[in-house]
């Protein structure tokens, strides 16, 4: 990947490298300086190696997270990067007449007029580039589709890819293997025989030496022999694919002398020589200007749309993994603050013996780094075994059931997202053990070696300062979020403003557990308010992901507060339903009385718990939603089967055509829509922005007449869907658009947007004023002006990406350019869906037509996303291992800090099952109650999300849809390995003898 965090790869490695060794620098520095302290401190990390270890696992989970969320993107660049060089081999770049796109987004149709240029511009191009050392070959080729038949197995299959070269010119190009692993030449083939790759031979179950039935564009069947079964990279797809020679696709096609383009191979490797692509583009130009063609440098722009694909998962996961990241921060910060507990007495005599308070700072952070050092490379090398198993579930959201079709994905890592995970946990590490250090050497020494608690101290000046301070912060930071229409600094304002008031009201002489509950509860409440009542008041505020990561963590923080504040009547109330069992209530009031008296550690493990647990169950309900509020009706639009053919034998009459069709009865087809698509230029006009790449479609008069496509917004002057659609089909020149080109105030999107664009509103607002927008078709010149009315739901199908006007309005501005090649049927009651796309690939298989039930693709649709979205959960509870380690930790520490406590238990009649249930108590108090309330908030905060979505017309028949099987199954895992990692020091716990325990010091 070129980019991590928006950042480029090199400069954020050595921005990371540089404060690294600054910071090893340092600690290098302050160990020469002071040897006896980094002694003691190494001393002890190796004193308890089962700490030690349990201290490894906390502080690895947050480099973990973030190895994670790298190798992902890794994976992801690998495998995008992989399947375009399976397509393009050496092809660095392409010469053909302009517009000439083919790839069109979807699963359905192709392009057409795509245009043909004269065999002899080959040698043109290849004296332009001779001499200039940027280049190994240079071909005319033939790439287009053809469908192929197999009478032997009855089989056939509507798109395969036709690659033809001149067997002259493929040195430099990717060989060609046959099944042997020889090496052939497309010069072999007499022109009744054919090489299949291993995938189109395997779809086709036949292999060399079967016969096959070709069916290239308009051309009769041409029987032909497979003369070996091959493996080529380079053939324009990473899918079924035949090679014939240049010359028999000439004739197969009826182009003699003619070529679609001309291919380019840089020198270097498969995907360095597209390091050269610039120069040759440069170098190339002004011939293709002069022949009216374009030069394309398609494996750049291959491994570009990699980069972003890649850096788009980093993202996504790094925002979700955000909330363990800052769980995991709390807990290293927990653990140090454990030890300074732990080691209070000792460090109170080093004091009293003339240490510094900069020494223990110092001893603390060379303890803190030792741990790091091992746990950053463990935590490294933990996340990418993450990875791979996060990547084993992508394979099956978005590959298929067979293993030749769908985005395959293959695992990979690179040294780089390793070195970047390990140095950004490292410092992050050592960074949250500075600063505990430093809080944690603030001690009273003669309390200290007392073992007394630290004296209360009155701070009013320093309460006044904080206070005011913080409330100039919010109020700030509130100015900054309303001058700018942002609700993140805003509600960060508002949040920090409402927290400052404890030390105000403290001052007031108002009880703490009043102030801290008040405050809390206001800001959990404001945070939770529906936000088209915030918009009532503080009017529209743009938000994305990073305000719901600020909110959830404001959220979490107010509701610990109120929950550690008031723990003692949760007590009073636990007790009151469960004490009347003789048996359990001592158990009871003793594991509540710990966590009450350690308000600092409790509040810290439950805010971790919390926060996982929130993170979890808004984006698995949030995603959910938006998955299931998908139907059959917003991907068929009144349509039950859909459809496309290649480009080069078009279906200019599908209506006509199903009334002779083989097989077909006309009665089981009530209606059908035909769609052409081309690839043009557009510009929004009045704004000065010049032309970007996108596509216009062309709608036929039933497609228009009978379609249910729905609106995220429409134009002034028109009241429903269904006079917008009237009107492309009355009124030449107007169109409608799809969303993901306009612009929104709020943000959630990872992806990065399209070239063309449109600007002046925001998706959000409902009605528009018209937009002219302008289409230019660069092969032959021509332009035409049209009028936006309409843009699409959120949930329009990737097929209806583009600009959409009627075919009427296309084919007058476009002629020869726009004939049909996507289809929509509308059934008869009671006619099988699947059935029917089966039989329609069946009449019309020559024309390469592969049919899909609507039904079918939503169905495909939910279960990738469902299973991308398990994905997500599981990704999100590996930070629940962070409040599993963090009971582990207290655990252990409590029962080093209770012994002479529990020996009183063991002596005034306690069982060691007793205590073993205090301490397993204990842990499911915070275990639970973190569970329920991350539960509760995440559950509010995605209702919250679902509502103010509900007001845009996408989604307004959108429910909260919640995954309860798996939170269930995924909390009870949870809460059961944390009475595991809790249950080891009930046990060590419980064996304590009382006469050791009370002579215990």
């Amino acid at each position: 990947m070129r980019e991590v965090f928006g950042v480029p790869t090199g400069t954020l490695l050595v921005i990371l490298a540089v404060a690294l060794v600054l910071s090893l620098v340092v600690l290098g520095i302050l160990a020469l300086r002071n040897r006896i302290l980094l002694k003691l401190a190494v001393r002890n990390a190796g004193r308890r190696r089962g700490r030690t270890a349990l201290i490894v696992v906390g502080l690895m989970l947050g480099t973990a997270i973030i190895a994670a969320a790298l190798v992902t993107g890794d994976t992801m660049n690998n495998t995008i990067r992989s399947t375009a060089v399976d397509a393009l081999g050496r092809t660095d770049e392409t010469v053909a007449p302009k517009g000439a796109v083919d790839d069109i987004p979807g699963a359905l149709g192709s392009a057409t007029g795509t245009g043909w240029l004269a065999a002899s511009t080959v040698d043109r191009v290849d004296a332009a580039l001779r001499g200039s050392g940027l280049t190994d070959g240079v071909t005319g080729a033939i790439v287009d589709q053809v469908a192929l038949q197999a009478p032997g197995t009855r089989q056939s299959e509507p798109s395969v890819v036709l690659f033809a070269a001149d067997p002259a010119r493929m040195d430099g190009f990717s060989p060609i293997v046959g099944s042997t692993g020889q090496k052939l030449s497309l010069g072999e083939l007499r022109p009744d025989e054919i090489y299949l790759n291993t995938k189109a031979a395997k779809k086709l179950r036949i292999s060399a030496g079967d016969k096959v039935v070709v069916y290239a564009g308009k051309s009769a069947p041409r029987p032909s022999s497979v003369r070996d079964v091959v493996s080529f990279e380079g053939a324009g797809t990473a899918d079924a694919a035949m090679l014939v020679p240049l010359a028999t696709a000439q004739q197969l096609f009826g182009h003699p002398g003619e070529i679609r383009a001309v291919l380019v191979s840089n020198r270097g490797g498969a995907t360095s020589g597209a390091e050269l692509s610039n120069q040759v583009v440069t170098r190339l130009d002004p011939l293709a200007g002069r022949l009216g063609l374009e030069v394309k440098a398609v494996k750049q722009d291959a491994i570009d749309a990699a980069d972003e694909m890649g850096a788009a998962f980093i993202a996504f996961f790094t925002t979700f993994g955000m909330f363990s990241i800052a769980a995991g921060i709390l807990l290293i910060f927990l653990i140090f603050v454990m030890l300074a507990a732990e080691r209070r007495g000792e460090l109170g005599i080093a004091r009293a013996i003339g240490t510094r308070r900069s020494h223990l700072v110092e001893m603390f952070t060379f303890e803190g780094a030792a741990y790091d050092l091992l746990a950053a490379a463990v935590g490294a090398l933990l996340g990418a075994a993450f990875a791979f198993g996060m990547v084993l579930v992508m394979a099956q959201a978005f590959g298929a059931a067979d293993a030749d079709e769908g985005l395959q994905i293959e695992f990979a890592v690179s040294w780089r997202s390793l070195v970047i995970a390990f140095a950004i946990g490292l410092l992050l590490t050592l960074l949250v053990v500075a600063i505990s250090a430093w809080r944690v050497s603030v001690m009273t020494i003669a309390a200290a070696i007392r073992g007394l608690p630290e004296p209360t101290q009155p701070r009013r000046r320093r309460w006044l300062v904080r206070g005011l301070v913080g409330l100039a912060v919010g109020l700030l930071l509130m100015f900054v979020g309303m001058s700018g229409n942002s609700a993140t600094p805003f509600d960060l304002g508002i949040a920090v403003a409402l927290m400052s008031l404890v030390p105000l009201l403290r001052l007031a002489g108002v009880p703490e557990r009043i102030a801290f509950t008040t405050c809390g509860l206001a800001v959990v409440v404001f945070l939770m308010l529906p936000w088209r009542w915030q918009e009532v008041v503080f009017g529209q505020l743009s938000g994305d992901f990073s305000t719901w990561i600020v909110a959830g963590l404001l959220i979490v923080i107010g509701t610990v507060w109120v929950i550690v504040f008031n723990a003692d009547l949760l007590l009073g109330a636990v007790m009151r339903v469960f004490g009347r069992i003789k048996s359990l209530a001592p158990v009871l009031r003793m594991s509540m009385a710990y966590p009450l008296r350690a308000r600092f550690r409790t509040g810290t493990t439950l805010a971790m718990f919390t926060l996982v647990v929130f993170t979890l169950v808004t984006g698995s309900a949030a995603n959910g939603s938006f998955v299931h509020a998908i139907g059959v009706d917003d991907f068929g639009g009144g349509f039950q089967v859909r459809a496309g053919t290649v480009g080069a034998a078009p279906i200019e009459n599908m209506a006509g055509a199903l009334r002779t069709a083989p097989g077909i009865r006309s009665s089981d087809i009530r209606y059908v829509g035909s769609q052409s698509v081309l690839a043009v230029e557009a510009k929004q006009l009045g704004t000065g922005r010049g032309y970007e790449t996108y596509l216009v479609r062309g709608l036929d008069p039933s497609f228009l007449e009978h379609t249910t496509f729905g609106f995220g917004q429409i134009a002034r002057g028109y009241g429903s869907a269904r006079e917008v659609w009237d009107a492309l089909r009355t009124h030449p020149g107007l169109a409608v658009v799809d969303s993901t080109i306009v612009p929104r105030r709020d943000n959630f999107n990872f992806g990065a947007a399209p070239d063309f664009v449109l600007s002046g509103f925001y998706y959000e607002e409902g009605r528009l004023d018209p937009i002219p927008v302008r289409v230019l078709d660069k092969q032959t010149g021509r332009t035409t002006k049209l009028t936006v009315i309409g843009i699409l739901k959120d949930t329009a199908p990737v097929e209806m990406l583009g600009i959409t006007t009627s075919e009427q309005t296309l084919s007058a501005a476009f002629p020869g350019r726009t004939d049909p090649t996507i289809h929509y049927f509308g059934l008869a009651s009671g006619v099988d869906a699947d059935a029917m796309a089966a039989k329609l690939e069946s009449a019309f298989l020559p024309n390469g037509l592969d049919a899909q039930s609507i039904q079918q693709v939503v169905d495909d649709t939910i279960a990738a996303n469902m299973t991308f979205n398990r994905l997500i959960q599981g990704f999100m509870s590996l930070g629940l291992l962070v409040g599993v380690a963090a009971l582990g930790v207290i655990s252990a520490r409590a029962v080093v800090e209770r012994r002479q406590q529990i020996g009183v238990m063991r002596a005034i009649g306690f069982r060691r099952g007793m205590v073993q249930a205090a301490f397993l108590l204990e842990s499911s108090f915070v275990a639970l109650t973190a569970i329920l309330v991350g539960t509760v908030l995440g559950l509010m905060l995605a209702w919250n999300i679902i509502d103010d979505q509900r007001q845009q017309p996408s989604w307004a028949g959108m429910s909260l849809y919640v995954p309860w099987l798996n939170l269930v199954v995924i909390f009870l895992t949870v809460y059961a390995v944390a009475l595991l990692a809790t249950l080891v020091p009930a046990i060590r716990a419980s064996r304590i003898r009382p006469a050791e325990a009370l002579r215990y010091q």
